[in-house]
């Protein structure tokens, strides 16, 4: 039987002791989250919100009335078009335009702000390969 520490090989050299005295310096972060980092936050949060409830809601309002009303959403409407078929493709519609809304309004609204942080975070890079 063999030692448990014959199972790995030994240390090509041992480690050395610090060298100097390093003076404790308090931790600072590297970012602290700023006010256009808030702003992007909420704005980003805004835009969630409202695309993803309308687009779900718009679902939730379908499906309740197949479920609960499936007399009325078999009614005929326009030739052989149902009420079903006819929110069906609203559905769809509504569903597109939330995305549509979405990227416009993200264009508009989410995207300068995130310019404004991706800027914010690379200038001390940028500035400290200048300064080389």
């Amino acid at each position: 039987m063999t030692h448990p520490d014959d199972r790995y090989p030994p240390r090509s050299h041992p480690p050395q002791p610090y060298q100097e005295y390093q003076p404790y310096q308090e931790y600072q972060p590297p970012h602290t989250p700023g006010a256009d980092l808030t702003a992007l936050r909420s704005a980003y949060r805004g835009l969630r919100r409202v695309s993803t409830l309308t687009a779900l809601g718009s679902f939730v309002v379908y499906v309740a009335l197949s479920c609960g009303a499936p007399d009325l959403m078999g009614s005929e409407i326009a030739g052989e078009l149902s009420l079903g078929m006819g929110l069906g493709i609203l559905q769809l519609l509504v569903t597109f335009g939330a995305v549509l809304w979405y990227g416009r309004s993200a264009q508009r609204s989410v995207d300068p702000l995130a310019r404004a942080v991706r800027e914010r975070a690379l200038r001390p890079v940028r500035d400290a390969g200048a300064a080389r």
